[in-house]
């Protein structure tokens, strides 16, 4: 299993185990430096995947009785089960200037780091204007999440509730997490 940790706080954000893929712009278009997970209702307690009560509507069997007593949980934000997650306000202005310091402090943490050839350094200076120019043109549609210490400067989760969604869908700037093996 891989852990997805920020490159700044040491914070974990996501794992392997979400199934990362890649991000696509309206024309299906896979956007440079981005990627994004699915996330889903789960029993706190079980950590268990529940049926969110659509009945036979999707052509499932016999409509299940529903658990009013069963604590539902976001698996990607929650605490417990998932990465901690903080849900904080911000505007567009706000947004486009957190992404422009940073993308910034990014590309010199990528530079700092021995571990990260030269050219992934040159492909995220290349990527990034791509990426803010997406992210900005959709800073309507998300909520924006931090990590669990909630360090202003630390990598941000984008979420987003796709078509027809019940949950999220995070988006994460790639170079800006750690991979680390389990």
């Amino acid at each position: 299993m891989i852990i997805y940790k920020c490159r700044f706080t040491g914070d974990e954000m996501l794992s392997d185990a979400f199934k990362p893929y890649p991000v696509t712009d309206g024309e299906g278009n896979e956007v440079p430096g981005l990627f994004q997970i699915d996330s889903t209702k789960v029993n706190k307690d079980s950590g268990a995947s529940v049926d969110v009560g659509a009945g036979n509507a999707f052509g499932g069997g016999e409509a299940e009785e529903v658990d009013d007593t069963v604590e539902l949980v976001n698996n990607v934000i929650d605490e417990t089960i998932g990465f901690d997650l903080h849900e904080i306000p911000m505007g567009k202005k706000d947004f486009k200037e957190y992404l422009g310091t940073f993308c910034k402090a990014v590309r010199q943490k990528l530079k700092e780091d021995d571990k990260v050839p030269g050219p992934v350094v040159k492909a995220f200076t290349q990527a990034a204007p791509v990426f803010c120019k997406y992210l900005l043109s959709q800073a309507g549609e998300y909520q924006f999440y931090t990590s669990a210490s909630m360090d202003p400067d630390g990598s941000m989760a984008f979420a987003y509730y796709g078509e027809g969604k019940m949950t999220p869908t995070f988006v994460f700037i790639k170079a800006a997490m750690l991979e680390e093996k389990c």
